[in-house]
């Protein structure tokens, strides 16, 4: 009952939306970037905004949060640098296995599936988790993406400050610290939380566009990245979220959940920034990631279905 209910009710959903997208990329022309851009600049700055204006949230869970988000990237770097030792990938193929190893999809499949498990709280803290994320994938990210390219790290780095989101956290902190939030009933309130909640759906259609467009061509060699974000990484949240000792119980359990999300599609925009020329029938490292995204994606519906259930349960946290 307990893994029947937590797919009805948190994974399905998530699943059907991107099932759209997928198919809707099989049998149209539609082009992913322009909805891309609508969530990334308009929707999901939206969501931010006002799940941090709305939350309930304290600013000690927050602190800690951002110590796990970092704490847990730093641990699955390491943790994927020795499995790629061990495995044999070196250079830009053992960057691509890290990126994948370290980066959840805290955005397209964590924020919905923490919304649908835990109600507000899971999509606030959903929210920073992704902000916070976000600051990492666009520091520490870059630098593993683009070690050994003459490139200019520091204008990858400053793209974090194109984008909307972390105005869009700044401002609704600072509106909370003086006290001018509006209305929740206003008009105001209501017509952000309109526009974010609409981030959703666009999110799980995107996600599922990503999908169907996937080349998965290194499939054969995606079973480091998949064990790591099947495997270990649920496990290293867990041993994080313990050592912290989150005040709010369901912070926690949602801190464990979306660091257990598939790899995420953002680093695989910076390992194409910075991809180099190989050898004809090479595998490339935006072709490694992109298979172990389509792997890890699809290879997890069963692996958070039981991870959830044991959540909400009160089994693991």
């Amino acid at each position: 009952m307990g893994l029947t209910a937590a797919f009805t009710n948190a994974v399905g959903p998530i699943l059907a939306v991107a099932v759209v997208g997928y198919l809707l990329a099989r049998t149209t022309d539609i082009a992913v970037d322009p909805l891309n851009t609508a969530g990334l600049y308009v929707l999901v700055p939206a969501l931010a905004f006002h799940s941090i204006v709305t939350t309930s949230l304290g600013g000690g869970e927050a602190a800690k949060l951002a110590v796990g988000v970092v704490g847990y990237a730093v641990v699955m770097i390491a943790i994927a640098w020795v499995v790629g030792k061990v495995v044999g990938e070196s250079g830009a193929l053992l960057g691509a296995l890290m990126l994948a190893a370290a980066f959840p999809n805290s955005g397209f499949v964590g924020i919905p599936l923490s919304e649908f498990a835990f109600g507000e709280v899971g999509r606030t803290t959903a929210v920073l988790y992704l902000t916070i994320q976000s600051l990492v994938v666009y520091t520490l990210g870059v630098y593993i993406a683009s070690r050994g390219v003459d490139r200019g790290v520091g204008e990858a780095i400053a793209e974090i400050f194109r984008l909307p989101l972390i105005y869009a956290v700044g401002l609704a902190i600072a509106i909370r610290a003086l006290g001018l939030a509006p209305a929740l009933d206003g008009a105001a309130l209501q017509t952000v939380g309109l526009v974010g909640d609409a981030s959703i759906p666009v999110m799980l259609l995107v996600l599922g566009i990503q999908l169907a467009e996937t080349d998965v061509t290194a499939v054969t060699r995606s079973a480091a990245p998949a064990f790591l974000k099947l495997a270990a990484a649920p496990v290293v949240a867990v041993g994080i979220a313990l050592l912290l000792g989150f005040a709010d119980p369901t912070v926690a359990k949602v801190f464990v959940l979306e660091s257990a999300a598939p790899a995420a599609v953002t680093p695989l925009a910076l390992t194409i920034e910075y991809a180099e020329d190989v050898a004809p029938g090479t595998i490339t490292a935006p072709e490694y990631l992109s298979t172990a995204i389509f792997v890890t994606t699809v290879a997890s519906i069963g692996v958070l279905t039981v991870l959830v259930a044991a959540l909400q349960a009160g089994l693991v946290i």
